[in-house]
């Protein structure tokens, strides 16, 4: 039997995540990492290379983006030019040349179902009932939404340095509209396109960086309904909760209250909370499995594809800006 060779871009928390449900899913997988450290941690044992074109002269089976952000569009064009497997993290890009680039290299690319994007609550149930909710049609119009996701960024990682992080620095891809880009996902898939009114972006807090930590946004959908996507680096308390308001009720999603919910005339209607369907943890192992599923069934469609992504980043790009 052929051995499975997987190459990881970068060292990080996210790429060692990554690289343990791989190795719980494919026994015997050899790792390949593109890093110019020799610190590997988790990644042992591995093949180091400290070149992209090196680390594709190795011939890997497929490849795991999850270096910097502001490294994951030239590596992802790379990979779509081999025409590998991908699984490649958010964000896509962090800048209009990138995502025209990514796109180029898309058009080009041969194969496309079996690259998967890091937007991993697509995975989580809860908010897989959430939409079941909004297109069974029975809350009638949306009129209004909101997303909301914060957290202090001293509370991600503790014990580790800010500056060690991509996240503080805006030249690496930093910046809290780029890390929780979730929310611009989520709000898409739930609510289809949307058109961006108004944004404002900055730094506020006394955080020691150089990345914008507060991000707040006005957006429309295709029936004019506004919808208000609220991001920050510094709430003491993490936050992450939707609502959508409808004709005949509001539909209400609290990822730290681990329950959905609708509020109607006649009362308040449950719609889920076993912790199971709130544990984020768990839904990078379903995206794990639905990447590698997609490698082996060219017939397969994944919950989060790059065409899907290249919208979202799109929508992010126009969140930054201020407009379209």
């Amino acid at each position: 039997m052929t051995v499975m060779r997987v190459l990881v871009t970068g060292r990080g928390s996210i790429a060692q995540r990554h690289a343990r449900h791989l190795r719980d899913a494919v026994p015997g997988v050899v790792l390949g990492v593109l890093s110019q450290s020799t610190e590997l941690g988790g990644l042992a044992p591995c093949e180091r290379f400290g070149s992209l074109e090196q680390a594709l002269h190795w011939q890997p089976d497929a490849v795991i983006v999850a270096s910097v952000s502001a490294r994951h569009a030239d590596e992802l064009s790379a990979i779509l030019g081999c025409n590998l497997p991908c699984l490649v993290e958010k964000p896509l890009v962090v800048s209009t040349q990138q995502l025209e680039a990514v796109r180029r290299a898309a058009a080009r690319a041969q194969n496309l179902r079996s690259v998967v994007v890091g937007c991993n609550l697509r995975y989580l149930g809860s908010l897989q009932h959430v939409a079941r909710e909004l297109q069974g049609g029975g809350l009638g119009r949306l009129v209004r939404a909101q997303f909301e996701a914060g957290q202090n960024l001293a509370h991600w990682r503790p014990g580790r340095d800010l500056a060690s992080g991509y996240s503080a620095h805006a030249g690496q891809g930093g910046g809290v509209l780029f890390d929780l880009v979730h929310e611009v996902d989520m709000a898409r898939l739930l609510l289809g396109p949307l058109e961006v009114v108004a944004s404002v972006n900055a730094r506020l807090s006394s955080l020691p960086i150089d990345s914008d930590d507060v991000h707040v946004a006005l957006l429309r959908t295709a029936a004019g309904a506004p919808v208000t996507i609220s991001l920050d680096y510094v709430a003491q308390q993490a936050t992450r909760r939707y609502a959508m308001v409808c004709e005949r009720g509001t539909l209400h999603w609290d990822l730290i209250a681990r329950r959905a919910w609708v509020e109607e005339q006649a009362g308040t209607r449950l719609l889920c909370n076993d912790p199971a369907d709130f544990d984020v943890g768990a839904t990078y192992g379903a995206e794990m499995r639905d990447w590698l599923q997609a490698i082996h069934d060219p017939a397969h469609v994944v919950q989060s594809p790059l065409e899907a992504a290249l919208e979202t980043a799109a929508l992010m790009l126009a969140m930054k800006r201020g407009g379209a």
